[in-house]
């Protein structure tokens, strides 16, 4: 039973329709995947784990703050890890989907190590389903027109621990998107950013109402098939000159389409207003320079493929991405 008092009339409230399709109902809801990362770290008092050096620091931020022994591992050209063949029995085996291309490589490695010892991180997977596996984590915006939200399922936590927050700040985790909304993306860029360092913070806590009404409202199947539609038409048409092997059947959740060159040409894209993500260049410090990974951070021009895009701006961002190809 809600402790929310009873209220009627009034002004309106914030309000969306629920279409009922948020397809993870077992998952406990943080503010963020390192919030929900520490939580399950902390109240499972594990003690070692097996980490790749292709992460972002705020995933390794738990482990330091709990003084937990970590084993970097590298991966091959194929994305998969190169561990020790038996893990040992107090040690767990964090491994993530990288960009959502990787879900065979999880079947792989459930055929080899113990179920119960292995944590596979959907942060940049989320229509991949959890696998019988120890934990699985989500993040959310990554994917989902929310600031906030990390997922967490898995059978080895009960309850949440969660702190509570300050409804301001829930509020104000929504500014950037409201000023995109009226004006530019360029206008909130700075607000934006400051919001996701409030998310740093690995203390573990709810996401905001504002945020449950969003994920309750989506269209999880056309999100989805939007997304699919887009990467296979970059791939059909990028597939010739990306040095990335993409096993193009087995994709279920695309986060974008890695586009691997001689040169990253990001800044390009950006300057024509094409805002392509860059993903964890704080892990080159745990890289070797001449590794897969270290090659893969500096040259890959992460192409848009999400949802709020047809089949135009796919193209628009291939014409661009040849031009600036013809002139390397």
């Amino acid at each position: 039973m809600s402790d929310k008092k009873v209220e009627i009339g009034g002004y309106f409230e914030f309000n969306l329709p629920s279409l009922g399709q948020f397809p993870y109902s077992q998952a406990s809801k943080y503010i963020s995947a390192r919030s929900a990362f520490f939580d399950l770290l902390d109240q499972n008092k594990i003690k070692k784990v097996w980490m790749p050096k292709f992460i972002c620091d705020s995933m390794i931020e738990p482990l330091l703050i709990l003084d937990i022994e970590i084993q970097y591992y590298d991966l091959d050209e194929d994305f998969y890890p190169k561990i020790p063949s038996h893990l040992e029995k107090d040690a767990y085996l964090i491994y993530v989907n990288y960009f959502g291309l990787c879900t065979n490589i999880q079947q792989k490695l459930l055929s080899v190590y113990p179920n119960e010892q292995i944590i596979f991180d959907h942060s940049q997977a989320f229509f991949v389903k959890p696998f019988q596996c120890f934990a699985t984590i989500y993040s959310l915006r990554k994917f989902l027109p929310v600031t906030e939200g990390g997922l967490l399922v898995s059978k080895a936590l009960v309850n949440s621990n969660y702190v509570a927050r300050n409804v301001e700040n829930m509020i104000q985790q929504y500014q950037h998107c409201f000023i995109r909304c009226l004006s530019s993306a360029s206008e909130g860029y700075e607000i934006f950013k400051h919001n996701e360092l409030i998310l740093n913070d690995c203390i573990p806590k709810s996401i905001s109402g504002i945020t449950k009404e969003i994920l309750n409202s989506l269209d999880y199947d056309s999100i989805q098939s939007k997304r699919l539609k887009n990467f296979k038409f970059l791939h059909a048409q990028l597939a010739s000159i990306n040095k990335l092997h993409i096993d193009i059947d087995n994709i279920e959740s695309p986060l974008t389409y890695p586009l691997l060159l001689e040169n990253n040409i990001s800044k390009e894209l950006i300057e024509s207003g094409i805002y392509t993500p860059t993903y964890w260049l704080d892990s080159l410090q745990r890289l070797d320079v001449d590794s897969f990974e270290y090659n893969l951070i500096s040259k890959t021009t992460h192409i848009v493929c999400d949802q709020r895009y047809s089949q135009k701006q796919m193209q628009f961002q291939i014409d661009k991405v040849r031009e600036i190809y013809n002139e390397y």
